[in-house]
C-alpha cells in the first residue's frame, strides 16, 4: 500500500510540474498534440530564433484554434493586446508549427500576438513590453543574440507566404525594449 501511495503522490507531482509553463510569467494552456511535434530541443535541434507573428485574430480565438486538433498549426506563446498577458501553448522542447518552414520551426520559438497586421491599435505598450520581456528571457536561456538577425518576423522566414507582423509593428521600439534601451512609449 505504501508504494501505491508513493506512486500516486509522484504522479500528482509530475502532473503539477508538467502543467507549469517554461516562462514563469505565462499561464499554461496546452495546444492540441495534433498541432506540434514532440521533440527534445535543444538537444535534437538548436533554438536559434524567435519568430514574431500577428494572429489576424483575437487572443481567445487564437488559443482556441491552437487547441483544435484539426488546426495543424501552433505557436509556443500567445500574447494579449490589452494587458500583455502571455499564454504558453507548446513547450520550448517541442516544435511549434508556426513558421511555414520546417527548418525554422525546428530552430525557433514562435510568439503569436493578438491583433491584425493592418491595425496598429492592437500593438499596445503592454503587449510590446510583455513580449520583449519574454524574448529577453528566451534569448538569455538559449544564448540567442538579441538582434534582428535572430528575432525575426514571420514575413522574413524563407518561403513565407505571410506578411506579419506587418508594416505597423515597431521593430525599433521592440528591439530597444529587449535590449534595455527603452524609451517610455511606443
Amino acid at each position: 500500500m505504501r508504494s501505491l501511495i508513493s506512486i500516486g503522490v509522484g504522479c500528482s507531482l509530475l502532473a503539477t510540474l508538467w502543467s507549469q509553463p517554461d516562462y514563469p510569467n505565462a499561464r499554461w494552456v496546452p495546444a492540441s498534440p495534433n498541432n506540434y511535434t514532440v521533440s527534445n530541443r535543444p538537444s535534437t535541434y538548436p533554438i536559434r530564433y524567435i519568430i514574431i507573428h500577428v494572429a489576424q485574430g483575437s487572443y481567445n480565438g487564437t488559443i482556441s484554434w491552437f487547441q483544435n486538433p484539426n488546426a495543424r498549426v501552433s505557436a509556443h506563446y500567445v500574447l494579449r493586446s490589452s494587458d500583455g498577458q502571455i499564454t504558453q501553448m507548446v513547450r520550448h522542447k517541442d516544435i511549434g508549427w508556426h513558421a511555414g518552414n520546417w527548418t525554422y520551426n525546428t530552430q525557433s520559438i514562435g510568439f503569436e500576438h493578438e491583433g491584425w497586421v493592418n491595425d496598429p491599435n492592437w500593438f499596445t505598450t503592454a503587449m510590446y513590453r510583455s513580449s520583449a520581456d519574454l524574448a529577453r528571457y528566451i534569448c538569455n536561456q538559449y544564448g540567442i543574440p538579441k538582434t534582428r538577425q535572430y528575432i525575426i518576423g514571420h514575413v522574413e522566414v524563407p518561403g513565407a507566404t505571410h506578411t506579419d507582423p506587418g508594416p505597423y509593428w515597431n521593430w525599433n521600439y521592440y528591439m530597444s525594449l529587449i535590449n534595455g534601451s527603452t524609451p517610455n512609449s511606443s
